[in-house]
């Protein structure tokens, strides 16, 4: 034999299928009668039965008890004896009135090499059903669902284990002890239903169906079998929450160095800004310094004009009055040893004006260099103020001085 599995489960003790809620909650899970984000209803393929499991059990009842029934209660001379619903009656009595059978081929390990192959396993599922079917007459199936939406495609089996032949009672009863014997488990269930499993593993994936376990009749109960599938799930949904958890770690930290970043860039565009107003500040100081220095550079500018038109008048006067000293000491030296009074005071005065002009010049002078060296503590697009007005005489002069041909 091989290494691929194969499982029969059968419901009991917790699982056991003893009352109507039970059997609803059965059908419930089948049939996918939830909403669920782990299962899928689409991938559900109801291969006997229809989709109302409960009404598919009722029709078993009435069509393996109603005649037994009937002869049961013309026996009956008292009306309290009589029973209206053999259904009914079971469900009431805490009995198997029903048993749920999970055959799984295969574990989640394998399918996940197969996964594209789930599909066609529900044809090995009905052929086995057929199979056991017709090996187990004693089990009248209800209802048989094929799932496919999880882990490992298995198939739930629902039916009614039917036994005859009682002396007290109805001559035909509900009886999984009956049908469901050790013998029958290990034949039917373990031994023969595998042979079947193995051979569609074989034909479909060249695979064979490992032996059975020593000592087993069944494999784990209904219960049990489904608790192995939520462990199973669980420790899924427990490494997904680990990796989710490395993830979000991993994004926290990332999203710590982001932040830190965006830190670190407000910090220094907030420093950037303040650099941005204080330079502003600056230029704004250095604006109202260039006005300040361009408007006494307008005021000086008249004020040197004006002087030095003035100098240039006194200038002018001076050279007269030396040219008129000159002339006067000549005409002193002529007359120093004699001539007329009036005229030896004319040239006085005349001497007197001269040195009063000269100190008036050099009084203007002084007023000048004081000017050009104020003009000199102001620079403007690299050029002091001085520079710019003597270049601005530069150009008044050559206005006004006469063209040479």
């Amino acid at each position: 034999m091989g290494n691929i599995s194969y499982t029969a489960h059968v419901s009991n003790k917790k699982s056991a299928i003893t009352s109507k809620s039970k059997l609803a909650g059965v059908a419930k899970h089948n049939l996918r009668k939830y909403k669920s984000s782990d299962y899928s209803k689409d991938n559900i393929f109801i291969v006997y039965g229809t989709s109302n499991l409960i009404d598919d059990v009722k029709t078993v009842y009435h069509k393996e008890f109603d005649e037994a029934l009937e002869e049961y209660n013309k026996k009956q001379t008292r009306p309290d004896r009589r029973i209206e619903d053999y259904f009914e009656h079971v469900a009431g009595k805490e009995q198997d009135m029903a048993v749920e059978i999970i055959i799984q081929i295969g574990d989640r390990e394998f399918w996940k090499q197969y996964d594209d192959m789930k599909s066609y396993i529900k044809l090995s599922y009905e052929i086995i059903l057929g199979e056991f079917i017709k090996r187990l007459p004693g089990f009248v199936v209800a209802n048989a669902v094929v799932h496919l939406d999880e882990d490992s495609p298995h198939m739930h089996i629902v039916g009614v284990p039917v036994a005859d032949g009682y002396k007290k009672g109805l001559s035909k009863q509900v009886s999984k002890r009956k049908v469901f014997t050790k013998e029958v488990l290990s034949r039917v269930l373990q031994d023969e239903l595998r042979e079947v499993a193995n051979k569609e593993v074989n034909d479909w994936f060249g695979e064979q169906i490992k032996a059975k376990s020593k000592g087993r009749n069944n494999d784990l109960s209904v219960t049990e079998y489904k608790v192995a599938q939520e462990s199973r799930k669980l420790e899924e949904i427990q490494q997904q929450n680990n990796e989710e958890q490395a993830k979000n770690t991993r994004l926290r930290s990332s999203n710590a160095s982001i932040s830190y970043q965006i830190a670190t860039q407000e910090k220094k565009h907030d420093r950037n800004i303040d650099m941005i107003a204080a330079d502003e500040d600056r230029l704004e100081r250095v604006r109202d310094n260039i006005d300040a220095a361009e408007n006494e550079y307008a005021k000086y500018a008249d004020m040197i004009t004006d002087k030095k038109n003035k100098l240039e008048m006194l200038t002018s006067k001076e050279n007269e009055l030396v040219e008129r000293t000159k002339i006067a000491e000549n005409v002193y030296d002529m007359f120093r040893h004699g001539g007329d009074d009036d005229v030896r005071e004319k040239l006085i005065d005349v001497m007197y004006e001269n040195q009063r002009l000269q100190k008036e010049n050099k009084s203007l002078k002084e007023l000048l260099e004081k000017a050009y060296d104020f003009m000199k503590q102001f620079v403007i697009d690299g050029v002091n103020l001085l520079e710019k007005f003597m270049e601005s005489v530069r150009k008044v002069m050559e206005r006004l001085s006469p063209k040479t041909k």
